[in-house]
């Protein structure tokens, strides 16, 4: 998962808005948003690694992550690191809250990533690239891609500004999905500066990446729109082929 925006507690009707999307090398095999067996998760998954970059639990407990992109650092080599993506399975299948989840993490046996766990009652963000403990998050907007949260990033303004601008409106996967599809690429000045080649910095740049000659590119894009009575409505669209493919599902939680 490589861009999330989303409305944390800001609109009473809808206490969780969120769009985001996965980019990936199209070789690396995938199975779309299915619910997984015995643990009552909604999430699509890494046939690699056997992880998830983004889960929701029956009981409306979600999680979802994003790698921390750094060219010049270990933390982009995954060698004799555990798969970061085994970290939204364990908060899902577990009982812990976000709070204690994040701090008994050994941040060490992971590669850098960004974690955001929801528990039912707190939002908490924690992340291996910093020398800062866990936070609880107060209701807001906010953006992440591969770098901090709230980073200055072209696509995380982007996307924030246009989430900020359509709050007042009726929320629709579609008017969230389309936040998620410019592929406008940013102009060099404003260009995060990673460590990575700067053609590849000017590719990543886009809020939609379409690389084919790199084999790489968004693969999917998920919009979750949660109210205040339980319902839980989530959207996912597939671009592995030619023509998207989509997916709709919705549930009371178990919580409600």
């Amino acid at each position: 998962m490589c861009l999330i925006v989303f409305a944390h507690q800001l609109n009473t009707d809808w206490p969780l808005i969120l769009a985001a999307n996965r980019d990936e090398f199209f070789s690396r095999p995938t199975q779309n948003m299915h619910w997984w067996p015995d643990i009552e998760i909604l999430a699509g998954k890494d046939l690699d690694a056997g992880g998830t970059w983004l889960g929701i639990h029956k009981d409306g407990r979600w999680a979802a992550l994003t790698n921390f992109r750094k060219g010049s650092s270990d933390s982009n080599n995954v060698n004799g690191f555990e798969t970061r993506g085994q970290l939204v399975i364990r908060f899902l299948s577990g009982h812990d809250t976000s709070l204690t989840f994040a701090n008994t993490l050994e941040m060490g046996q992971f590669a850098g990533f960004n974690l955001l766990l929801w528990d039912n009652h707190e939002l908490v963000f924690c992340a291996n690239n910093e020398q800062q403990p866990p936070k609880i998050l107060p209701p807001g907007l906010y953006g992440l891609s591969n770098g901090t949260l709230d980073s200055h990033w072209p696509k995380v303004a982007h996307v924030k500004d246009h989430l900020r601008h359509s709050l007042a409106q009726p929320q629709t996967h579609q008017n969230l999905q389309q936040i998620m599809t410019d592929t406008r690429v940013a102009q060099d000045h404003r260009l995060p500066k990673t460590g990575i080649a700067i053609d590849w910095e000017r590719r990543l740049s886009s809020c939609f990446i379409d690389a084919p000659d790199y084999d790489y590119g968004t693969r999917s894009c998920i919009s979750v729109l949660y109210d205040r009575l339980g319902n839980i409505d989530v959207f996912e669209t597939c671009f592995d082929h030619l023509t998207p493919s989509t997916q709709h599902f919705t549930w009371m939680s178990k919580t409600a």
